[in-house]
């Protein structure tokens, strides 16, 4: 297990790789959210657009050239939104099977997810073909990025038995628009109703899981975070609190997560004595 980079710079990099702009608005994630179809079960049905779906064929085809025989299996994966004060993003992910033909000329299939950025229109993946391997594999880039990312499943957000329904996450979206101004998001606004029992629950939760922890200074909203799909849903918040640690005289800071569905609070950072900060551990293990 290694471990990562300053914090800060952990943030950023979550931060660049995760937004597209100040000027998108929390309203088009309410309405890519409402239309979301479900069936009578309660599932959400994977959606279909014949136009997106003849883009993605194309882009997978062009991107792949002399690979691909066809592309045309195409299943809406997921819908997931970050929302920060200022900055925006959301995607949807398809996943594509596509057909190659191996050394005898016989059709095999494989398969490759592929990001719909709709506030731009542009179509992206992260997957590039290995010759030696005659698959498709996740960049080194996208590895990189990923190994830095927190598990969510670890800190029981994603793959939880308690999911929380769109409308739940239609709530905190209308939440977070009353405390909007100028496109800019004033949690302690919109959130006032809750804010005393969530930094009640962070508060009690740092002071609780980490020994050296003195006392709470200041807790900041950092990020919202969606995610909608036919097998999973979940959403959650995250904050970076300021802490003052015993025999220390500067500040440090812990990224803390909150599922509001659960109303769980956990954070995966460590204290390094050696490092004389906190860290995250970097997941190896991503294929």
């Amino acid at each position: 297990m290694r471990l990562l980079l300053p914090v800060f710079y952990l943030l950023s990099l979550f931060n660049l790789f995760s937004q597209e702009g100040e000027f998108i608005k929390i309203e088009n994630f309410i309405f890519n959210t409402d239309r979301l179809k479900k069936n009578e079960m309660g599932i959400i049905i994977p959606q279909l657009d014949r136009n997106l779906n003849d883009r993605i064929e194309f882009f997978i085809l062009e991107t792949f050239d002399g690979v691909i025989e066809d592309s045309k299996n195409i299943i809406w994966q997921s819908y997931e939104t970050t929302t920060n004060p200022i900055l925006k993003s959301h995607n949807m992910t398809f996943t594509v099977r596509v057909s190659i033909r191996n050394n005898n000329q016989n059709i095999e299939h494989r398969y490759i997810e592929v990001d719909y950025f709709p506030s731009t229109g542009d179509i992206n993946t992260n997957y590039i073909w290995d010759r030696d391997k005659r698959n498709f594999r996740l960049s080194d880039q996208e590895k990189e990025r990923r190994s830095y990312l927190p598990s969510l499943s670890n800190l029981k957000i994603e793959n939880q038995s308690e999911k929380p329904s769109a409308e739940d996450i239609l709530n905190e979206y209308k939440q977070l628009l009353n405390g909007i101004n100028d496109n800019f998001i004033y949690f302690n606004k919109a959130k006032q109703d809750d804010l005393s029992k969530i930094n009640s629950l962070i508060s009690e939760y740092l002071k609780k899981n980490y020994s050296n922890v003195e006392f709470v200074m200041n807790i900041v909203f950092d990020s919202y975070h969606t995610f909608i799909s036919a097998y999973d849903k979940y959403h959650y918040y995250t904050f970076v609190v300021q802490v003052k640690l015993a025999g220390k005289s500067i500040p440090y800071f812990i990224e803390v997560f909150y599922n509001p569905k659960s109303e769980v609070v956990n954070s995966d950072f460590l204290w390094s004595n050696e490092r004389d900060t906190f860290y995250r551990p970097v997941q190896d293990d991503l294929q």
